[in-house]
């Protein structure tokens, strides 16, 4: 296996850190790797070495603001003074495009972790043509309503801090309720695994813990309200194999509910291939949790079911 990281320069003359690991062999497929919010691409290492065991080429970018594309703590949480959202959608799609240049023929598959999932689901409704599979982990569903009164209150924030300011109030907006259903919850983010060395190692990293900038948080609810309006979800195309997957103590997905709500509305738009996974106990990252052997062997079977 070699590993490997590179700069990529970006359309926009931005400068993206893409994160590579390749078999000795010629791969059998491509899996391109979209991180969550205040993560990187670097904690995917176990999940990229499990598919370059099974033939997989994998590709990871640092999303912007995050990891070493933002380079440091400044810049972290901060993707654009406008529509960063839309630019994390075309990242997406450049590092897709990239990953195929470098092995031309081979099928890919796209799997976003929460936030990245939610910029996955902004990809397949433009370019879902342009892959062969997707998966979305830790992922959530329509709450249209919700996400209006969000970006109206977090539009007020931003014009009263400005968009760079560290809202420990949409901080405790986002996440603070994600603990009510962990008993004696240690850490303000036990509702990511149930792992306590995960949760040990996360907060002891200054890049998992950062407060996001009011400029995110606007990009962050604003994508939520357009990739589900219901005509962007009609986009996607109906051949293409997606699945959805997470514990059903994740609050992110509404310990269930709007992720099975997700799944419903793709298949209800004729989509022909949609699974829905969830996890009995498991938070919200499956790939770090207690189970998470079973989780990436299912993830496999998954795939190469699809012809991956």
């Amino acid at each position: 296996m070699t590993t490997h990281t590179q700069f990529i320069d970006t359309t926009d003359g931005s400068r993206l850190a893409l994160h590579s690991w390749v078999p000795a062999d010629s791969p059998r497929a491509v899996l391109v790797i979209c991180h969550g919010m205040i993560e990187y691409a670097r904690r995917y290492e176990y999940t990229a070495r499990f598919f370059v065991e099974q033939g997989f080429a994998v590709f990871a970018h640092d999303q912007r603001g995050h990891g070493e594309t933002a380079g440091s703590l400044e810049n972290a949480g901060f993707i654009a003074e406008r529509g960063g959202f839309e630019r994390a959608v075309l990242d997406l799609r450049e590092v897709i495009e990239r990953a195929k240049q470098e092995f031309p023929g081979k099928k890919t598959a796209l799997m976003g972790h929460s936030f990245g999932s939610f910029v996955a689901q902004g990809y397949i409704e433009r370019f879902g043509g342009e892959i062969d599979a997707c998966v979305l982990s830790g992922t959530a569903g329509p709450r249209r309503a919700f996400m209006a009164a969000a970006v109206a209150l977090t539009r007020v924030v931003a014009a009263f801090k400005g968009k760079r300011h560290r809202s420990m109030f949409l901080r405790a907006l986002t996440f603070g309720s994600y603990n009510d259903r962990i008993s004696n919850a240690a850490s303000f983010f036990d509702w990511l695994s149930r792992d306590p060395q995960v949760i040990s190692r996360h907060d002891a990293d200054p890049w998992c813990t950062f407060v996001p900038t009011t400029a995110f948080s606007l990009d962050l609810v604003g994508g939520l309200l357009s990739i589900h309006a219901a005509r962007a979800m009609r986009a996607i195309p109906r051949a293409l194999p997606v699945l959805i997957f997470g514990g059903d103590a994740d609050p992110v997905g509404g310990y269930g509910k709007t992720v099975s709500a997700l799944a419903e509305r793709y298949k209800a738009n004729g989509m022909a291939d949609v699974t829905l996974t969830l996890y009995s106990g498991g938070r919200h990252e499956m790939l770090n949790e207690i189970n998470k052997v079973q989780v990436h062997q299912d993830l496999l079977q998954w795939l190469g079911a699809r012809g991956l």
